[in-house]
């Protein structure tokens, strides 16, 4: 009877012991880009914690990635179980991307004394040597809380300094159709209606109209798409999905197009002329003329549009918050995106 009482008041610790909350959470490793030619990857990295905040080591986590397609390796399997330390951290040391360009899920699950108590997702997108220079020298930027907009305005602006149609413009302001937004040192994060939010890179400017983005100089990183489109010289980005995210960079006679996430269409006024997979970054042809004044194209353009192949970008887009893990320099005269 004894042991019985016993057996049973153990039992009876254990379950609450689990019963408590617990806080999982992917510290890092979230959102990356690995670069495909160094075999490099973001290491993920979990936290727990019970639930006054205190690490639980001890912790079993267990990492699972794609077994076909895009995604990465640990020591060769796509599985991967570890212990959380003292201080509550499972990393998952010595990753390496599988060499397949695209975005992909690693599953996380998490147990503690043999009991589940948290699972999640991490985000990681394969790019090709060219996306990862198209990304270098890339900063961080401080995300903004959302702001309303105003029915009576385009959009909004927000920012440490800009120009709007030339007249410098401190924080904030309201755009009306047809405003051009020039940034100086810093990057500038602009609001559209239909929940479009674009990062404008430093040293770039755009033409804002209800429902798009046109880039006149320098380079732009459309962080939600909604239902707008971005682009210059009669073609145009959009994203099949409204979460899409890409960065669209001008040159001398291309407009280079890289997908951070989702796949990407790049349109004329007439048809489709291409499309972009996720890591990967290709160039297009325009018609400048179509664009002399900066606006989009409000007729279909007389050039032909080609879809180019293997251009490395040049483009400087600092500031645009992407980082690469070990980025490598593109090798000369790449043949594929």
């Amino acid at each position: 009877m004894v042991a019985l009482l016993a057996s049973l008041v153990v039992a009876s610790t254990s379950k609450s012991t689990l019963s408590r909350p617990y806080r999982v959470v992917v510290v890092e490793g979230d959102g990356a880009l690995n670069s495909l030619p160094s075999r490099a990857a973001h290491e993920p990295v979990v936290r727990v914690a019970d639930g006054s905040g205190k690490p639980v080591a001890g912790a079993r986590v267990e990492f699972d990635a794609p077994k076909a397609g895009p995604g990465v390796t640990f020591g060769g399997s796509t599985h991967l179980a570890i212990t959380t330390n003292s201080a509550g951290i499972a990393k998952a040391a010595g990753v390496r991307n599988n060499g397949v360009a695209g975005g992909f899920i690693l599953l996380v699950h998490v147990s503690y004394q043999g009991q589940p108590i948290g699972e999640m997702a991490v985000h990681q997108t394969n790019v090709t040597s060219k996306m990862a220079h198209l990304s270098n020298h890339m900063r961080q930027q401080e995300q903004f809380p959302d702001a309303a907009i105003s029915t009576a305005a385009v959009g909004i602006a927000l920012g440490d300094q800009f120009l709007i149609n030339g007249a410098p413009t401190p924080t904030n302001a309201s755009l009306a159709p047809g405003n051009r937004v020039q940034t100086q040192n810093t990057p500038v994060t602009i609001y559209i209606h239909d929940h479009c939010e674009f990062l404008i890179g430093p040293h770039s400017s755009v033409i804002v109209q209800p429902h798009q983005v046109s880039v006149t100089s320098g380079a732009v990183r459309a962080k939600h798409f909604g239902d707008c489109k971005l682009g210059y010289g009669g073609l145009w980005v959009t994203s099949p999905a409204p979460n899409g995210d890409a960065v669209v960079a001008l040159s001398r006679e291309h407009m280079e197009v890289g997908s951070v996430s989702g796949p990407l269409q790049i349109a004329n006024e007439i048809k489709v002329v291409g499309m972009v997979q996720p890591g990967t970054v290709s160039a297009f042809n325009f018609n400048p003329a179509a664009s002399a004044s900066g606006a989009s194209a409000s007729a279909p353009t007389s050039k032909k549009v080609v879809f180019i192949l293997g251009l490395g970008t040049g483009a400087a887009l600092a500031g645009l918050g992407l980082s690469v893990a070990a980025i490598v320099q593109p090798e000369p005269a790449p043949t594929s995106p």
